[in-house]
């Protein structure tokens, strides 16, 4: 108590006044330091207890904590977040960011060119083997066309190659023309050199008895030697060679080339056939169209629409550089597609052929 205030005491109790209520005094604290309500931890890189670049002593950081804390949602905002479709078709796969949808959409393409791949390979496989199906007799195959230079020795050759490659038996080829030596120049470089890829080579002369003759000799050597006789006609498909192989011959194989003049005279021809001509076409005989030239390939789809409105499945021989510049004929140096089709020549003149021998 001061001085001032006993002496103001000292009166009043002189007086006769009553002392006033003490007010009661707070002890005096030392100030306190703040602290964070929550100690933040260094962000990665910066060691425990130092400041931040740009921050002062003893300044609380306003840096976000580390993990970020979890917001509480209502479950109705919740399930609304849920049935969101960009909730349920944009779920990255992995770091791609690729959707469900994409996902689905990509694996479905991938599906499809290995089940197209593989339909075709089957369908590959499916010639072969109808390609090798065993024959106990000989055989005779005739390729004819409606004109002359139609192409059959062409024909003849790779017809003849690809079933020597896939039978075990033996297949021949009978050039019916030896001063022309089309077939001969397609199957060997020179006439008495010996045949290449398997076929075997025979020469006939250009007239009936001659070529009776012929097949006479061939199956001779053995039924289960000589699988296939292969003869190219050299004339038209009214002359003789070519009548006779239509009368005797177990298939025949109708060359067309895609030339447009001559495809419009070929189907002219065609439907002057008498009934027993077309009735041997439609049972025993296959339809190949030659594409001679890159540029005519819309004549041979022409063709080929024109021959199925008359019952006929024709097998369409792409152009091939190799075909066209090269003798003699080397499978391995045929492009694909031509070695596809000539195998579907094959399978279908072997198919037919085995028809007939039951």
């Amino acid at each position: 108590m001061t001085e001032s205030d006993w002496q103001g005491d000292m009166l009043r109790r002189m007086s006769g006044q009553p002392a006033p209520p003490e007010q009661p005094q707070e002890p005096e604290q030392p100030p306190r330091e703040p602290s964070p309500a929550h100690p933040q931890p260094a962000p990665p890189g910066q060691p425990q207890g130092q400041p931040q670049a740009g921050q002062q002593p003893g300044e609380q950081q306003q840096h976000p904590s580390y993990p970020p804390p979890v917001h509480k949602q209502h479950p109705a905002q919740a399930s609304y977040q849920r049935d969101q479709p960009s909730a349920v078709w944009r779920r990255s796969a992995g770091d791609s960011g690729e959707s469900v949808f994409e996902r689905f959409r990509r694996v479905a393409s991938e599906a499809a060119y290995l089940i197209g791949g593989s339909g075709r390979l089957q369908h590959d496989v499916d010639l072969i083997a109808t390609c090798r199906r065993p024959i106990a007799i000989t055989r005779r195959v005739g390729v004819t066309s409606l004109v002359v230079n139609g192409g059959t020795s062409t024909v003849t050759a790779l017809l003849a190659t690809t079933l020597a490659a896939q039978r075990a038996d033996r297949v021949v080829a009978v050039d019916v023309d030896p001063s022309g030596a089309e077939l001969s120049r397609r199957l060997e470089l020179t006439r008495g050199s010996g045949a290449i890829e398997g076929a075997t080579l025979v020469h006939s002369d250009p007239t009936v008895p001659a070529l009776r003759s012929t097949l006479a000799a061939v199956q001779s050597q053995g039924a289960r030697d000589v699988g296939l006789a292969v003869v190219d006609c050299p004339g038209s498909m009214f002359d003789e060679i070519a009548t006779e192989m239509a009368n005797t011959g177990h298939c025949t194989v109708l060359v067309v080339p895609s030339v447009p003049h001559v495809a419009a005279y070929c189907l002219q021809q065609l439907d002057q056939l008498a009934p027993a001509g077309q009735h041997v076409l439609l049972n025993r005989g296959v339809v190949a169209i030659t594409v001679v030239d890159s540029s005519t390939a819309d004549t041979a789809r022409w063709l080929g629409d024109a021959f199925q409105q008359r019952g006929l499945d024709p097998v369409v021989v792409p152009y091939d550089p190799h075909i066209a510049g090269a003798w003699p004929l080397h499978s391995s140096e045929l492009e694909t597609e031509t070695r596809r089709a000539v195998l579907e020549l094959a399978a279908r003149v072997v198919g037919i052929l085995t028809r007939t021998a039951s």
